[in-house]
């Protein structure tokens, strides 16, 4: 069971999605929370921190494959990543072109958005960095364009697709086609380096036609 501070959270990211700073009240946060109104002001001080409370908390973007995983294939494994971020990005749309709308208007709040993106930018060019060491043939590539125009891309194919999905790899097949492109980007062959690009399938059949 959530706790009185994990349920205002909550309420708030909810109501502010859903209405704005203008429109969201603290009242109106307190009943979706069950809490009194004032137990909202001695937790948070302000409607103002508790937003940008909110904001701060989301894994908004974090394409952050973590360690090597030797079960899988650099394209396997950033292809998961993506998936996963694609898939919360999502779920935290609306609060995200909340905040990016209010942004001028209340850069207190709106400014945790932005934080996050940063913290997981840096945590993605140091992973990529990496991968380059080890599977890369060019060490001088430019990883950081080349990060941003990925996290460029899934944060336009989250946000956008429902406006112009023409635009945009058909969706089952986004996560996998962003990796290609970004692992292409800096030289890392998709299966690693040393292995067979030859995909798969067809290995499978040459393999069976030996045999």
């Amino acid at each position: 069971m959530l706790n009185h501070r994990d349920r205002i959270i909550e309420a708030a990211a909810r109501v502010y999605a859903s209405s704005g700073f203008r429109g969201t009240t603290t009242r109106r946060i307190a009943e979706e929370a069950g809490v009194n109104e004032v137990t909202l002001f001695r937790l948070f001080g302000s409607k103002a921190a508790l937003i940008a409370e909110a904001m701060r908390i989301q894994e908004f973007i974090d394409p952050h494959p973590g360690p090597p995983d030797p079960s899988l294939t650099p394209l396997e494994q950033l292809t998961k990543s993506n998936a996963a971020v694609m898939e919360n990005l999502s779920k935290h749309r609306h609060l995200i072109r909340q905040g990016m709308a209010e942004q001028m208007e209340h850069p207190e709040v709106c400014n945790e958005l932005c934080g996050e993106k940063k913290v997981a930018f840096e945590r993605f060019v140091a992973y990529a960095r990496d991968l380059v060491k080890r599977e890369g043939s060019d060490p001088n590539v430019d990883v950081r364009t080349s990060a941003s125009m990925l996290f460029s891309a899934i944060f336009h194919d989250v946000m956008s697709r429902e406006m112009v999905s023409e635009t945009f790899p058909p969706a089952q097949q986004a996560a996998a086609r962003y990796a290609k492109v970004f692992l292409r980007s800096i030289g890392v062959p998709f299966e690693g380096k040393g292995k067979s690009s030859t995909p798969r399938r067809k290995r499978r059949r040459t393999s069976l036609a030996a045999a």
